[in-house]
């Protein structure tokens, strides 16, 4: 294991010198459900672009991943046309780009999500979010699997609204059983999303149109009742599932490392590597 962690944290700092950003920090994924890392917002609900970079069964994947999410009442991903190429996946002010592409087996990683800041550092600007062919293609390779691409998913667009890990029976389970087994959003990850946007901002980072505050607000009264049953439902059900597994969930062990750089002009950039086993 102990090796296991030093040829990881060797890679990353390879990769970051790849693309020339200077290190500020390499850190173990944790088992936390929030970070701090948002976008910037006015009102919730709201909505951000992502923008569509995917071949193959990608795009069938991501629409999955999409439906799963917005069952939340704070943020809905709408899935738009990319504006990059899927090899570089450069990231487009305002809104999330995920990609698709054959980055090599050597890097070593399944999925990349990067969270460019703003000029203040503290909310979210741009993300981008890669999947690794090398890897999810891979001629009878373990990761060549629908609940695999399907986890991965799911896991990286959920950093890419400001998620952290956690150890549930969610996809932002970033354990090894996790990616073959758990491959959706549950009810306290809609929570934490309720609990990082619950402080509001004076400008906002998302790019396009929000909905009318007042109209969100008449639906979410409306359903609330209905809402917080549903809610509980799936906390009794989360918590039943974990207990009939068996696993271990902790004890399994992550599969991911975090990044904190800084770039050149001073901005931040967070980069959560998700590794092959």
């Amino acid at each position: 294991m102990q090796t296991t962690l030093v040829q990881r944290l060797i890679i990353a700092f390879c990769l970051l010198a790849t693309i020339g950003v200077p290190l500020a920090s390499v850190l173990p994924s944790s088992a936390s459900s929030t970070n701090g890392y948002r976008w910037a917002v006015k009102q919730t609900p709201f909505t951000v672009m992502a923008g569509e970079n995917l071949t193959g069964e990608w795009s069938g994947i991501m629409q999955t991943a999409v439906n799963a999410w917005d069952k939340n009442d704070t943020v809905t991903i709408k899935r738009v046309a990319g504006s990059t190429g899927a090899q570089t996946c450069s990231p487009t002010t305002g809104r999330i780009e995920i990609c698709n592409w054959n980055y090599g087996t050597q890097e070593g990683w399944l999925g990349l999500t990067r969270l460019y800041f703003d000029d203040r550092g503290n909310r979210i600007e741009a993300a981008t979010l890669q999947l690794n062919d090398s890897f999810f293609n891979q001629r009878n390779g373990q990761y060549n699997d629908y609940d695999a691409r399907l986890h991965t998913m799911c896991h990286e667009m959920g950093h890419t609204i400001g998620l952290d890990h956690v150890d549930t029976t969610s996809c932002m389970n970033d354990s090894q059983y996790a990616v073959f087994n758990y491959v959706k959003p549950i009810s306290s990850d809609f929570r934490d999303l309720q609990r990082i946007y619950k402080q509001k901002d004076s400008y906002t980072t998302v790019d396009g149109k929000q909905k009318k505050e007042k109209k969100d607000k008449k639906d979410r009264k409306k359903n609330g009742k209905k809402n917080n049953k549903k809610r509980q439902d799936s906390r009794d059900r989360a918590s039943q599932e974990l207990r009939e597994s068996g696993a271990d969930v902790e004890g399994i062990g992550t599969r991911e490392t975090v990044t904190v750089e800084r770039m050149a002009d001073g901005k931040t950039v967070v980069t959560y590597i998700t590794w092959a086993e």
